[in-house]
């Protein structure tokens, strides 16, 4: 039997894209928002050895670090499994999760126009998923 004919697993089928990239866009939008904290904890930026030390104890830091480590293999699955020119324009929703993650965790102002761009990057990803061949 040919390793082609046995089933790899939830993984290897739509389900497991879904996951991959719920888990991508999860990760990669927290690392954003958990370094946003952590600059607004470390303050100023005055590159001496003490801020440095400040940045490398930083736990906001530390878990931005973890999510972006985290990020990068799961991009590497979906690179796997799916062409650089709908994948790499679906992770724009990362855009959208930082957005909405800024305004519900964060408690920053949204306007109007940063709404509209949502509307416009959901749209887009829509017409090309909906554009790319099985």
């Amino acid at each position: 039997m040919s390793t082609q004919n046995i089933d790899q697993g939830w993984l290897h089928d739509r389900l497991g894209t879904v996951v991959l990239w719920a888990l991508l866009i999860c990760t990669e939008s927290a690392g954003q928002l958990f370094t946003k904290v952590a600059g607004d904890q470390l303050g100023q930026m005055d590159f001496t050895w003490q801020w440095l030390a400040d940045v490398a104890r930083n736990p906001a830091i530390l878990a931005a670090i973890a999510c972006y480590i985290g990020a990068f293999f799961v991009w590497m699955l979906i690179l796997r499994r799916s062409s650089l020119s709908l994948a790499f324009p679906l992770s724009s929703l990362v855009f959208v999760v930082v957005l909405l993650g800024s305004w519900l965790g964060l408690g920053e102002h949204i306007s109007l126009l940063h709404w509209v761009g949502v509307a416009v990057i959901i749209g887009g990803i829509a017409l090309l998923a909906e554009g790319e061949e099985n």
